[in-house]
């Protein structure tokens, strides 16, 4: 396993819909390497990047506002034409992009995270 340089944070409105969409549709497992923290949510470690999502424990209360900086994600697949079957299956909205030889496929997580995959 690559050691992780880059840590993401980013906030689950929704955590089980969370943990379907990036396990169950997207192949995601879970980081064997999550740290033993009071923190409700879960760690995917994709290469040398680690994405937390966790819960919001105060949402519906009112709070300051958060703006997040990270609005997308860009990752990379060796498998692209997997990835398109899998958004097309579950009716997952998505927007492809040729440059080149490079493929892109750009669409929505359940909390609003635009994700960007690139063929490699």
């Amino acid at each position: 396993m690559e050691s992780v340089t880059t840590c993401i944070v980013l906030e689950s409105k929704n955590l089980k819909e969370t943990l379907y969409f990036y396990e169950g549709i997207l192949g995601f497992k879970p980081s064997k390497e999550r740290p033993q923290i009071r923190v409700t949510g879960v760690w995917y470690d994709i290469g040398s990047t680690r994405i937390c999502f966790v819960v919001n424990r105060g949402l519906g209360e009112h709070r300051e506002t958060v703006i997040s900086s990270v609005k997308e994600l860009l990752l990379k697949t060796t498998n692209i034409e997997r990835l398109k079957k899998k958004l097309v299956f579950y009716q997952i909205s998505f927007v492809e992009e040729h440059h080149g030889e490079e493929v892109r496929i750009i669409f929505h997580d359940p909390d609003g995270y635009t994700l960007q995959f690139t063929s490699i």
